[in-house]
């Protein structure tokens, strides 16, 4: 990663923070059911598996991840999917547990699988976090350590005036969707990040608004954020995970 000149006292330090991500685009396109996507139909072999929330309303569907589809990471099952629900109302479910279910072994013969996601047509929300449904892509890149995330206090205090305390923060910016490596919280962390309860990142989608795009955002220019403990995560236990969403 190339640093900028004035930036370059912080290398080592910021190099030593380095995590492996999986950045996603989303981008519009039709869908198999197994297949990675934001919106559109989940991987659902009948209809009563679609969860529902406390009060057995559906839930929102949100995104889907085949974990075969994306380059390895470390700690994150090799195979399987990942399917991500939360609450369907006008907050996409800001105050309430979301739902993250794991789905190990998964057919791939589409006449014994629903074709349309089934609520679609019946969700709550008028303003759905994205546009359009879509496929998405993954690259693999290093993610460094960013602005709102723990222990980047002790490397900003080595800045020796505004300037560059501005320069590393910029620099310091782990926005967009992604798989593992930093989160990027809009406002302030949540408390299951500050206090170590859930700090691996599951999956964040941040707003991507351009054109051909899926035309994602949450709120005003907001992201979400799934989070898991290393412990769950290498036990495949996803009935913990820890969800927040912000924005500007």
């Amino acid at each position: 990663m190339e640093f900028p000149k004035q930036l370059e006292k912080f290398r080592e330090k910021l190099e030593k923070t380095y995590k492996t991500c999986n950045e996603i685009k989303f981008v519009p396109a039709d869908t198999k059911p197994w297949e990675s996507k934001i919106g559109g139909c989940p991987y659902l072999e009948k209809i009563e598996d679609y969860p529902k929330d406390e009060n057995e309303h559906p839930m929102f569907f949100l995104a889907q991840i085949n974990l075969e589809e994306m380059p390895l990471l470390e700690n994150f099952p090799t195979k399987g999917i990942l399917q991500f629900y939360v609450v369907d109302d006008d907050c996409y479910g800001l105050e309430d547990p979301c739902k993250v279910i794991y789905i190990e072994e998964y057919l791939k013969d589409e006449s014994k699988l629903l074709a349309e996601n089934p609520f679609e047509d019946k969700y709550i929300t008028e303003y759905p976090p994205f546009e359009k449904s879509g496929k998405a892509v993954f690259t693999q890149k290093q993610d460094m350590i960013g602005f709102c995330c723990k222990g980047y206090d002790e490397i900003a205090n080595d800045a020796e005036d505004e300037d560059e305390e501005n320069a590393l923060w910029d620099f310091c910016d782990t926005a967009g969707s992604k798989i593992g490596g930093y989160p990027c919280f809009v406002q302030n962390p949540p408390e299951f990040y500050e206090d170590g309860t859930a700090d691996i990142l599951l999956l964040q989608i941040d707003t991507d608004d351009g054109e051909g795009t899926c035309e994602i955002m949450f709120g005003d220019s907001g992201n979400c954020q799934f989070m898991i403990s290393r412990e769950d995560l290498l036990n495949k236990n996803f009935s913990n995970v820890y969800y927040d969403w912000a924005c500007c």
